[in-house]
């Protein structure tokens, strides 16, 4: 795959050096513009890396016309991003100068091969990034080719834009999740969360933590258990009800002493086979495992004795008392409402005559 790089500077004879090495040393395809022509150009080309300088003009007229590219180039198309600026000291925090994809070098003597290698390290990304790409596009094409039959031989025409769309996005996303969440044995367990949410609201499975609890004490968390229905909010609607169901959450030893194995003092495999055997099922019987997710909470167990009603108002992004750190997505939603299902709500079994109820059921031979 070639990398398409796009040089965006006031002064093209700044970064002449730099365009040369890219396109001897990387092989990459790489162009020069001006501020006034950044955003078509970036719709246009569709760079896979743009190197960005922050000032345009010089002495007391310079401006900062760089951050406004960089603000388009966050919202509209979001792609690795390399400051290259005698400016560096003014990329700030509200530039997301601390973001994986996003880095500053500052120009100087040989500052060229600084960039070069910062290039080199985003190529792989790059690469993976490019072929996700072309995959939605693939399956976007798919979906199409699925749907408008139907939609073009039974929907009126008046409504059948509207629908092509909503159907092909419906569908594109069953086709995406389909692909990678079946029986996919590299799949890491923190891969079904979504962090962060997706949207506004809170759904079944979303993962909670006291505003002024730590990050990394199992205690500070809560998980969801109110079903999505009755906490979803859109423009035409609000939730259905004004608390919320949830399961506190602990540490791992909190499955390790429902399994008995609290006290062990010699793990064996007889004992890591106990562990492994929940993994499968997804859930023990009042206790469900959560993955860690690296960098934002340790591995969790939600217990379903232990339950709390907390104010859906007190739940939030902002300043609110709980913080939803992650949503999660299915079949992991499905596993947590299942679980909690079979803890809380088993159906009620009578005693009986089993001995006498078995004797209808196996043959008089056998008897």
């Amino acid at each position: 795959m070639t990398m398409r790089i796009l040089l965006i500077d006031d002064q093209p004879e700044n970064v002449e050096t730099l365009y040369n090495e890219l396109t001897t040393e990387l092989a990459c395809d790489c162009k020069i513009i001006g501020f006034a022509e950044a955003k078509t150009t970036i719709l246009d080309y569709n760079p896979h890396i743009v190197v960005l300088d922050v000032m345009e003009g010089s002495g007391a007229e310079a401006e900062t016309t760089g951050f406004l590219t960089s603000k388009f180039i966050w919202e509209e198309k979001f792609c690795p991003l390399v400051f290259y600026t005698a400016a560096a000291d003014q990329v700030g925090e509200e530039y997301h100068k601390n973001h994986p994809f996003i880095c500053i070098i500052s120009k100087g003597d040989k500052s060229e091969q600084q960039v070069l290698a910062r290039i080199k390290d985003f190529a792989p990304q790059i690469s993976e990034l490019e072929k996700v790409s072309q995959e939605i596009r693939w399956t976007m094409n798919g979906a199409l080719r699925a749907i408008a039959p139907g939609l073009f031989n039974s929907i009126d025409a008046t409504k059948r834009q509207d629908l092509l769309v909503r159907s092909a996005r419906r569908r594109v996303a069953a086709m995406m999740d389909d692909s990678i969440s079946t029986g996919n044995p590299d799949l890491m367990p923190w891969e079904l969360y979504l962090c962060p949410p997706v949207v506004d609201h809170c759904l079944t499975g979303d993962i909670i933590r006291k505003r002024n609890g730590q990050k990394d004490d199992p205690e500070s968390y809560a998980i969801i258990l109110t079903p999505s229905c009755d906490l979803a909010e859109t423009a035409t609607r609000s939730a259905k009800v004004d608390q919320v169901l949830v399961s506190r959450c602990f540490g791992p030893e909190r499955l390790r002493e429902e399994l008995n194995l609290a006290g062990v003092k010699k793990w064996g495999d007889k004992h890591t086979e106990k562990i492994l055997s929940v993994l499968r099922q997804g859930y023990s019987q009042s206790c469900l495992p959560l993955a860690e997710l690296p960098g934002e909470f340790p591995p969790l167990v939600a217990d379903f004795r232990e339950l709390l009603l907390i104010e859906l108002d007190d739940i939030g992004q902002a300043h609110e008392d709980y913080y939803r750190v992650a949503s999660v997505d299915n079949p992991l939603r499905e596993l947590v409402a299942w679980a909690y299902m079979s803890s809380a709500a088993r159906v009620a079994l009578p005693d009986r005559d089993f001995d006498g109820w078995a004797k209808e059921i196996i043959p008089p031979a056998s008897a």
